[in-house]
Formats: structure tokens, sequence, C-alpha cells
């Protein structure tokens, strides 16, 4: 049988890895360590994330919350 090489260098290939490795967070317990993780109140993550619901990663939140922060308020 030949032998078959992985290039691991090749973006796909660390793209696979990368997402094997993330995990995803229930909102409350993102919610209960929201001031270590992002640097915010809770009442800051809450806003936030209002309507959200499911599973997340700490980078999608943390986009989430940037987002939710630079938005103009009416």
């Amino acid at each position: 049988m030949p032998e078959v090489k992985i290039n691991k260098e090749l973006p796909e290939n660390k793209r696979v890895i990368k997402s094997a490795d993330i995990k995803k967070y229930r909102l409350d317990d993102l919610r209960k360590n929201c001031l270590a993780l992002f640097n915010v109140t809770v009442s800051t993550f809450d806003g936030a994330v209002t309507g959200l619901t499911g599973e997340y990663t700490i980078s999608e939140i943390k986009n989430i919350i940037n987002k939710w922060k630079t938005k103009e308020v009416k």
C-alpha cells in the first residue's frame, strides 16, 4: 500500500485542525465568567447577547460583544 503524506502547511488542513480544537460553551457559563473572559460586566454581557440561544466559542462572543459596544445608540 502506498504511503500517504499530508502537507500540514496547507491552509485547508490548518482550518480543520483549528476547528477541531474550538470548544463551545453555554451562554450562562460564559456569563458567569464574563469579566475574566471579555472584560465586561454582567449587564454589558446581557445586553450584547440578548436574544441569543445555544452554544458559542469565546471568540464568537468576543466578536458579538465588540460589535454590540460599537452600535449607535438610537
